[in-house]
This record gives C-alpha cells, structure tokens and sequence, in this order.
C-alpha cells in the first residue's frame, strides 16, 4: 500500500515528469521552459510510452555491413574489381553502420512519454524505459482509483 502514496518520476533529454497522488508536474529542461507546469491529475487525458522503431536503422546497419563485406572480399570480381574502391567504400561503410548500430540501440534503451491533457501535448524525449513504463503503470493505477470513486 505504501507504494501506491509515494510519487514516481522519470527524466528525459528535455525535461522531467513527476507524478504524485493529485496533480503531474511537467518541468522543461533547456532554452524552452525551466518552469515546472502542474497539471491536476484530473485535466491529464493520457499517458503514452513510445517506443521508435529500430527497423529503419537496423536496415541500413546490415546493407552496409553487406557492402563492407563485399569489397572487402570483393566478392563481384567477376562484374567488377573493387580492388581501388575498397580504401574509399570501407570506411564510409563501416561509419554508416557504426551509427547506425549507435542509433539502433539509443531506440532499444530509450522511449518517448507523452503525455495529453485537453488540447495540450508534452513529449519528454530519451527517457531510459523502466521508469517510463513505471510512471505510466502509477497513472493508469491512479485514473482506476479516480474513476471508482
């Protein structure tokens, strides 16, 4: 029963969410806002964690990890020599597949909460996923105790 008082938090790259029994304050980080935005508990319509897909990225991480492998090994000897490409090919496609490993993995550790109130959208943006889904578990616990009363 405890666990259901205490507030829960969770920080992104641009902001911080806290939620606590009766209201969720919203606090920008950066040039954009420093305050904090309370919003009664009540005004909030939801609270969604999104996950970006890793597919795009990944994609382009395996296409050029196929081209380092086949200049590398120049397995196309036979349509083309790729013997002068490869000091060119190999490091550009090694660059293309290490970020793209970088932003595979930043989409598989980090989410998107947004949360909804009237007309109104606030997204906090990098917010590692276990205390994402932590927040969002403590709203959807709070709006069912809210709504049977």
């Amino acid at each position: 029963m405890h666990m259901h008082e205490e507030s829960v938090s969770c920080r992104g790259i641009n902001g911080s969410i806290i939620l606590s029994r009766d209201k969720m304050t919203v606090m920008g980080m950066g040039l954009s806002s420093t305050r904090p935005h309370d919003i009664h508990f009540s005004e909030v319509s939801s609270v969604v964690v999104e996950r970006k897909s890793v597919v795009p990225f990944a994609t382009v991480m395996i296409l050029a990890i196929v081209v380092l492998i086949i200049v590398k090994y120049n397995v196309l000897w036979f349509i083309v020599d790729l013997f002068r490409a490869e000091r060119f090919v190999t490091p550009i496609a090694l660059g293309i597949a290490i970020l793209c490993a970088v932003a595979s993995a930043l989409r598989l550790m980090f989410v998107n909460v947004n949360i909804r109130s009237g007309s109104s959208l606030s997204t906090m943006r990098l917010v590692p996923i276990r205390p994402a889904k932590r927040l969002a578990r403590r709203f959807s616990e709070i709006s069912a105790r809210n709504s049977d009363s």
